[in-house]
């Protein structure tokens, strides 16, 4: 599948490609082991599927404010609308759970918002969608391998009925994000 190739290059581009000076610690995405234990813990997946989601409420509302595009905007403003949403329902279901996700980002989604904060508006457009693909592409590995492979309970149903929209999302940013 083409896909990954072009995520790998656009994620590169983004974590690392010049935008601005980080360290590798922060600018690494999960390992395999990472997203593996993600998948089968409610804690970790919790974790790493919030800072996710806020990552791509907070650089889609920098796009409303940055975006000079329509297209762009009106991605940015259904992402906002739609993870928002995701974001209650994760944690209604991560409290059935015992798991109370932290508020912060992840230190990869961190770096990658203050990539894109630093950036002038006629370069925001391809860095945001390019940041939008990859984290939609993580997102669906995630959230599929938890439906798959995490514990029954709440958290699990979240992220079996929240993959079809996050694939959904993947599919509508691809031909947003090709230059």
């Amino acid at each position: 599948m083409k896909l990954i190739p072009i995520t790998t290059v656009l994620a590169a581009l983004v974590l690392g490609g010049g935008l601005a000076a980080q360290t590798a610690e922060d600018a690494a995405p999960p390992s395999a082991e990472e997203m593996q234990a993600a998948m089968t813990t409610p804690a970790a997946f919790a974790e790493r599927a919030a800072s996710a989601n806020r990552f791509e409420i907070q650089s889609s509302e920098l796009a409303l404010e940055l975006s000079q595009s329509d297209a762009v905007r009106a991605f940015a403003e259904k992402m906002v609308g739609d993870h928002r949403a995701a974001g209650e329902r994760m944690t209604a279901a991560a409290g059935e759970e015992g798991v109370t996700p932290v508020e912060a980002l992840m230190p990869d989604h961190q770096s990658q918002l203050d990539n894109l904060s630093g950036l002038a508006p006629a370069e925001f457009d391809a860095a945001y969608l390019a940041a939008q693909l990859a984290a939609h592409v993580e997102a669906v590995t995630l959230f599929e391998g938890y439906a798959n492979q995490g514990p029954e309970g709440a958290l699990k149903t979240f992220a079996a009925e929240t993959l079809p929209k996050l694939q959904e999302h993947r599919a509508e940013v691809e031909p947003l994000a090709q230059p």
